[in-house]
């Protein structure tokens, strides 16, 4: 038998040398005429044309089926009788899984996409077919992973198969019992839906009470067909799984396990073992066994359109295509998450209250200053036996009515109440301006923060794809012999450890966006989609190329840090506050010397009837009216030295104030020129993270070939992967750094460039400029 097989290897490394000369013939077998076989022969061929160039000159002859059983038999008899073809490529679905079935090939035959060699009963020997002219390629995942995967996202009892019906035509046999007996271990029945037309209505086919459907092949269905289905599906709010790659759940399916790689690798992996018998090996001796690397990958737009919400341990895993259910929404913007701060906010409305309510405190104290009138009317009822009823001196019964005119024409007191509630008001307004930055400030910095955790959400979930490649990469060493189960063992430790940053990551994403809508008074839960800012955003006036290039020196950044300052102490409302409060305390400690010697004088007069009297005895003065009228002038002689102990308090409170507001200057100058120093470090860092992130992702690549090599032990690797993590970390938040100080350094100058307009914004550029000229010219 060896020396048949090596004559059989010299004969086709003869026959492959002589077509060398020429060129080779692939004969290519499709189910039939369809949008996507054409995709996948493509691919087929780009890949093996592009590892046999150089060494062979290949040729590609397509043989079509009629979507038929006999029909594609009959296509691969066309091919092999062809003397011209050297070699046969089947790309069609449904020809690779019963084509294996003929009972001898004469020319090297290659089927790729073998759903399970041992479902088919293909022949397999030491991980090859060990059949003479036969390779197949299959990765012997049985159905119980897809069903396993669509189960983790929906829990539902009666799932059915959407397929072609060709494919049941030719393997419907094996296919549906095994996939039933799968099922039925898992609790869940399974309802066949094949189809005949591919231009029919195929959600008609679904059962009403039908609760999720697997899509399997879709070949024959036009573009125009597979979105009509998608569409359908998602109207009657039906969960699908496609068994046909991501590409399917790109368009809207809900998900699959299936990644689009996967065609890629098998493509390639398909032309290495056609290079293989174009040197002489035989098809029999090629590897047959295939890894898919499948990974879940879901579409949030149709979770959401058909209320499905999938674990967060799921979601973790999964790769998202869609908008995630929290980028739902409205979209925000830095400058406009700051208007709605301050248009919204609960705390800044609460202040806002307060201070109209302040007006009020003013108008009362000004009604002391302005004319009272009082009327009143009294009714008396005296004992008929006392003396002053008998003796005539009182009426037993009198009714009377008043109307007493009061003004103050001077009152020390009243007037300094007036002017220092004026003051405290203007305090209580500039109070309120500062709690408006401090909103503007929490709700720009929440606004970043989200975009930060978006960021780690990111890196997390690069991370976590990164340690599954490393695992599998581990794997193979294992497999090959050139590593230890330890390293295995290790990365699993590692992927654990990723999946619990990945959901780590998700739940602060999550905190971070509840936070920016309470700062918005917004729904908790409700959903937004965020715009990144951007460093040239015309807003923000010390963010720009232009404001950048006043600031590349220490001299140049020691001027502006004083331009800053001086805007801080100019346009700060906790100065102004104090300001305030320092002109009250001085009116209330001149008021409280005024009062040594200054008198109150009053006007007051009154008019009053008697309406009604009965006296026993003497003249009713029933009818009679009179009047007077009073001038008034008191000074407090002697208060037990009340008046000396206000003014002596005032002046120490006045002190307080005075020294408080030389404190609270310094801390906002110290707090301006802090600010400068972080946002012109993190303004720097900004290209030196992206240059870090540049290198280690490099180095990790560079450490990664040598692990495979096995040059380089799992630790030199985990060095590398977590200098990758951090730096590409960096890289991403390097920005929202930046602006977090930006938006820290702005608050502390006492105003943001959002709420300026274009003229106000230009001639904030104008004064910073003309402020570094003169301050040039000084230096000079």
């Amino acid at each position: 038998m060896k020396t048949i097989s090596r004559l059989l290897s010299t004969i086709c490394l003869l026959a492959f040398a002589t077509a060398a000369e020429g060129s080779v013939v692939v004969a290519v077998i499709e189910d039939g005429p369809s949008r996507y076989s054409e995709e996948i022969r493509a691919e087929f061929e780009s890949e093996i044309l592009a590892l046999t160039e150089g060494e062979f000159e290949l040729r590609f002859e397509t043989f079509l089926g009629d979507w038929t059983r006999d029909g594609i038999f009959a296509a691969l008899d066309r091919a092999e009788a062809a003397s011209e073809v050297d070699l046969v490529l089947v790309t069609g679905l449904v020809a690779n899984q019963i084509l294996g079935s003929r009972p001898d090939f004469p020319k090297p035959i290659f089927l790729p996409l073998v759903f399970d060699s041992r479902l088919l009963g293909l022949p397999r020997q030491d991980g090859t077919s060990g059949k003479t002219n036969l390779n197949y390629l299959t990765d012997d995942i049985d159905f119980s992973v897809d069903l396993q995967s669509f189960l983790d996202i929906v829990d539902v009892e009666r799932v059915g198969l959407l397929v072609d019906g060709i494919i049941l035509e030719g393997i419907g046999g094996q296919l549906t019992g095994e996939a039933r007996r799968i099922a039925e271990t898992v609790d869940v029945e399974i309802v066949w839906l094949p189809y005949t037309d591919p231009e029919g209505d195929l959600v008609s086919i679904i059962p009403a009470d039908l609760e999720a459907v697997m899509i399997g092949s879709l070949e024959r269905l036009d573009e125009a067909a597979v979105e009509r289905l998608i569409q359908g599906l998602i109207d009657r709010r039906i969960p699908s799984f496609s068994l046909d790659g991501d590409e399917g759940v790109r368009q809207g399916f809900l998900a699959t396990n299936q990644p689009a790689s996967d065609w890629q690798r098998l493509a390639r992996t398909t032309a290495l073992n056609i290079q293989a018998v174009l040197l002489g090996d035989n098809a029999s001796d090629q590897p047959v066994e295939f890894e898919s690397k499948r990974r879940l990958f879901l579409n949030m737009a149709t979770a959401r359109a058909i209320d499905v919400w999938p674990r967060y341990d799921v979601l973790v895993e999964a790769t998202i295509f869609g908008e995630g259910w929290w980028e739902d929404g409205p979209q925000r913007t830095l400058g406009g998450v700051a208007t709605a701060a301050v248009e919204s906010n609960l705390d800044l409305l609460a202040q806002r209250y307060g201070t109209d309510a302040g007006v009020f405190d003013i108008r009362e104290a000004r009604a002391a200053l302005l004319p009272r009138l009082v009327a009143e009317v009294s009714t008396t009822q005296l004992d008929g036996a006392s003396a002053a009823v008998v003796s005539g001196a009182a009426a037993q019964r009198s009714s009377s009515a008043s109307l007493t005119l009061s003004q103050s024409l001077w009152s020390e007191s009243n007037r300094a109440t007036v002017a220092i509630q004026e003051r405290l008001q203007e305090g209580r307004e500039a109070d309120l301006e500062a709690l408006r930055l401090d909103v503007v400030q929490s709700a720009t910095v929440a606004f970043l923060d989200v975009l930060r955790a978006e960021t780690q959400v990111q890196v997390q979930g690069d991370n976590l794809e990164l340690t599954r490649a490393n695992l599998e990469l581990a794997e193979d060493r294992v497999r090959l012999g050139s590593s230890s189960s330890a390293d295995v063992y290790r990365w699993r430790s590692e992927l654990a450890t990723a999946r619990q940053n990945a959901i780590t990551a998700h739940a602060d994403r999550l905190r971070a966006r509840e936070n920016l809508n309470r700062l918005l008074h917004r729904p908790l839960d409700e959903a937004y989609r965020l715009q990144p800012p951007d460093l040239n955003d015309p807003a923000l006036v010390l963010a720009d190329d232009e404001a950048a290039e006043l600031i590349d020196n220490p001299k140049a950044l020691r001027q502006l840090t004083d331009f800053l300052v001086s805007q801080g102490v100019e346009r700060s409302p906790e100065l102004a506050s104090l300001r305030a409060a320092i002109a009250a305390k001085q009116r209330e400690l001149e008021s409280g010397r005024r009062a040594f010697y200054l008198p109150d004088v009053g006007l007051q007069g009154q008019i009053s009837e008697v309406l009604e009297e009965d006296r026993k005895v003497g003249l009713s003065l029933e009818g009679e009216s009179d009047w007077s009228l009073g001038l008034v002038a008191s000074l407090p002689l002697w208060s037990g030295g009340a008046r000396r102990a206000r003014v002596a308090r005032a002046e120490l409170e006045l002190r307080q104030l005075e020294t408080q507001y030389q404190s609270v200057q310094e801390q906002i100058e110290q707090g301006v020129r802090s600010s400068v120093h972080l946002a012109n470090a993190s303004y720097s860092r900004i290209e030196l993270a992206r240059e870090a992130a540049e290198a280690a992702a490099r180095n990790l690549e560079l450490v990664t070939d040598s692990y495979s090599q096995g040059v380089v032990s799992i630790i030199d690797l985990l060095d590398a992967q977590n200098a990758s993590l951090q730096a590409a970390a960096g890289a991403s938040n390097a920005v929202y750094d930046f602006l977090i100080d930006l938006m820290n350094l702005q608050r502390s100058t006492g105003g943001f460039d959002f709420f300026l307009t274009d003229a106000e914004r230009q001639a904030a550029r104008v004064a910073l400029r003309t402020y570094f000229s003169n301050e040039g010219r000084d230096d000079e």
